[in-house]
Order: structure tokens, then sequence, then C-alpha cells
């Protein structure tokens, strides 16, 4: 390759060129994105779970993609996590939300929303032993606490950050009482014993 003769041009050239593939790459994302909604709205679930994986995985392998589109990657994210928890796969709702907030830099308020739901999930299912409900339930708390201070204005974050936080006082509550009642338990009423009589 023969480089101009001036370095103004070259860089101009360089410049036009890297710009170029930018948009080429810019547009081809959104049209991706565009594809994987449009198998979500015609029903095919399946079709859109693959897709937005897919995507996701690209954006957390070139986090430059993410900073070119983050309002692509923060749709991805929330479309893909959406999917998953309404497929009642909970497991991997945690898996990828996790990762998402380790990788992504200021990821969406409805991230730490999906990941409170799944939580919430896990701690309701009947398999749950009562610690466990109790540690999913902390931590469903914990992400609708960091939701509500990323999106003040969500109300239905607002409302699952408040039923958890009543459900956790409540299981508090009788957790005290458990343990109160074994540690000092209650006087029962007990047949006193007959009175002798004399006479």
């Amino acid at each position: 390759m023969r480089f101009p003769k001036y370095p103004v041009t070259f860089a101009l050239w360089f410049v036009w060129v890297v710009a170029s593939a930018g948009l080429v790459l810019y547009g081809r994302t959104l049209h991706r994105i565009d594809r994987a909604n449009a198998l979500y709205w015609d029903g095919s679930t399946d079709g859109a779970i693959a897709a937005f994986r897919e995507l996701e995985g690209e954006f957390r392998r070139h986090s430059w993609l993410a900073r070119l589109v983050p309002d692509g990657r923060d749709r991805v994210l929330q479309n893909y996590l959406r999917l998953l928890y309404f497929r009642e796969d909970y497991d991997s709702v945690i898996v990828q939300a996790e990762a998402a907030l380790l990788h992504h830099e200021g990821p969406a308020p409805l991230v730490r929303y999906w990941l409170g739901n799944a939580y919430y999930r896990k701690a309701v299912s009947e398999t749950a032993e009562e610690e466990d409900a109790l540690a999913w339930l902390r931590r469903a708390g914990e992400q609708y606490q960091n939701a509500v201070i990323d999106a003040p204005g969500d109300w239905d974050v607002k409302y699952n950050h408040e039923l958890v936080q009543t459900m956790l006082r409540q299981l508090g509550k009788q957790r005290q009482q458990s343990v109160f009642d074994l540690l000092r338990p209650q006087d029962k009423v007990r047949p006193q014993p007959p009175t002798r009589k004399i006479g």
C-alpha cells in the first residue's frame, strides 16, 4: 500500500476509513437488535433468547462496542433477562445479571430489577429451605434498594422493594418469636395437684 505524500491527507483518509467501519458496525448491530426483538414479538422465544444471548456475549467481549451503542447494550441485556425470567430460568437470570453487574460500566437499573425478581422467585420456591429463602430475600432486597436509588421514579421497583422489606420484617418477627420461645418458654397452664382434704 502506498501512503499519500502529505500526512494531513493520510490522516483524513484514515479517519474516513475508521468512521466508515464504525458506522457499518453500528448499523449491523442495530439491525441484529431489531431482528432479535422481531423474533420475540413473533412468538419465537427460543430464537429471541439465542439472538439476545449472542448479542450480549458480543457486548461483553467487546467493551468498545458497548460504549459505541450503550442504549442498545442496555436494551439487549434487559430483553434477554426478561425472556429468561418469563421462561422461569431464574438461575440463568442470576448468572447473566451478576456477570453484567461485574463487567458493564453502569448497567441499567432494570438489570438489578430482574436480578431482584430472580432472587425473590428463588426465595418463594417450594424447594427453598427457610435459611436459604431468607438469604435469597435479603439479596432481592439489596438489588431492589440499589435499583430504587438508580431509578427513583420506577414504581415497579419501588413496589417490589417494599414487598420484600415487609416480608423480611415479618420473617424477622417470626424468627425472634421462635427463638424467644426456645430460650424462655411460656408457662403452660397445667393441672394443679389435688389438695388433700383433712377430715
